[in-house]
């Protein structure tokens, strides 16, 4: 049990049609298992502990001064840390991160990718996807993605479903990746839980 004075928090999980930003914490408290209660500030005496704690450090540390300068690949350049199954991904983040392009690509490269990431838009670290109903995903990749599948078919509100129902809980979630379709069914398909309890059948096969 939570207490809170901020009673908004009691309406976190029920609210539909909650932004990108709210989803990245929505996702993730779903792991647990609690209820808010509204709690007068005045009553709930430990609400401020943490923030009232005497520093003990305080003035004992040296001061130390603030760099200004900083080289522009490190501001802009998105990296994907050694993986390179989603070049996508690197490439519209460069792009509206700083205004960087992929060299090499031909005239019809060119078009399609300027095609395609004019959908996109950057807000720092999170790449999003705007589709024409106006519904925005956060597009996502590697462990992340495979997180998240995780928590959708695995957790305690994952339910163990099938590759469709798995993926609706993914897109409701307000994620995405291309290869999302491919990597449910596959994981489902191997999924020692489901297979024990004979949950695979031809329906969740890929078409």
């Amino acid at each position: 049990i939570v207490h809170t004075d901020h009673s908004a928090l009691k309406y976190l999980f029920a609210k539909k049609d909650a932004k990108a930003r709210l989803l990245r914490w929505v996702l993730p408290l779903q792991e647990f298992d609690f209820k808010v209660l509204d709690t007068k500030g005045a009553k709930n005496l430990a609400a401020d502990h943490l923030s009232r704690l005497e520093n003990p450090y305080e003035n004992v540390l040296d001061p130390k001064g603030i760099n200004e300068t900083f080289p522009l690949e490190t501001l802009s350049m998105v990296t994907l840390r050694g993986d390179s199954s989603a070049p996508w991904f690197a490439d519209f983040a460069n792009y509206h991160a700083g205004n960087f392009i992929v060299k090499g690509m031909s005239s019809q490269q060119k078009n399609k990718f300027f095609k395609d990431v004019k959908h996109y838009f950057w807000d720092d670290p999170f790449l999003f996807k705007i589709y024409a109903d106006q519904v925005i995903q956060r597009y996502v990749h590697g462990k992340e993605a495979l997180d998240i599948l995780e928590a959708c078919h695995n957790g305690p509100k994952g339910g163990h479903h099938g590759a469709n129902l798995t993926a609706k809980k993914i897109f409701d979630a307000g994620f995405f990746w291309p290869t999302i379709y491919k990597d449910v069914h596959e994981f489902v398909k191997n999924c020692e839980s489901c297979q024990r309890q004979g949950k695979i059948s031809q329906h969740d096969e890929m078409p």
